[in-house]
């Protein structure tokens, strides 16, 4: 007689592994599904270079701001006259000229002087339409270890990373041939 026990162990088997077969066919008959796919999102930052001021692009004016330690000083202003942001950042370029002759418009023989630069470190700054940035330049009107004073009717201003200047219509008699610049700054933020 036949054992029970192997017939059944068998048919548990044979059940077991058609159980396991039906779950594999029914795992390859059904279609995975696959997870979302992740949305990403590049933002694209667009970096805007700012060009130098153009000297063909300022407006430069010159106005007397008054007595300091040791001499006076004049306010420079260039207001930014273009249809965009521009920037200024350093010092600018001077050259003195005597009065015309004849009196008229236009600048005299040039007028030796060194230019000194002085004050804060320069910083850049955006000049907007019609904005405008500032430098002093002082200068000592009392004669200086026996040198006299030069007439200066105009100075021809550069600004900086500039070749080309323009000239100032100013009357003032620096002495000691040397002047002291600042460079181009927020107007009324700097001091002789």
């Amino acid at each position: 007689m036949r054992s029970n026990r192997g017939t059944a162990g068998h048919l548990g088997t044979l059940i077991l592994c058609l159980f396991i077969g039906s779950l594999a066919l029914g795992a390859c008959g059904t279609p995975s599904k696959k997870p979302p796919a992740k949305t990403t999102t590049t933002t694209t930052v667009k970096h805007t270079t700012l060009t130098s001021c153009s000297t063909a692009l300022l407006q430069i004016k010159a106005a007397f701001g008054g007595t300091a330690a040791g001499g006076s000083y004049y306010q420079f202003s260039a207001t930014n006259t273009s249809p965009k942001t521009c920037a200024i950042n350093g010092y600018p370029k001077l050259a003195f000229f005597a009065p015309n002759a004849a009196g008229g418009a236009g600048a005299g023989s040039s007028v030796e002087m060194s230019v000194t630069n002085s004050g804060a470190s320069p910083t850049t700054l955006k000049l907007k339409t019609g904005a405008t940035a500032e430098f002093l330049m002082t200068y000592t009107d009392v004669p200086v270890n026996g040198e006299g004073c030069s007439a200066v009717g105009s100075v021809n201003v550069t600004p900086p990373h500039q070749g080309e200047s323009l000239p100032v219509a100013i009357s003032f008699s620096p002495c000691g041939g040397v002047v002291k610049v600042q460079p181009f700054a927020q107007p009324g933020t700097e001091n002789p």
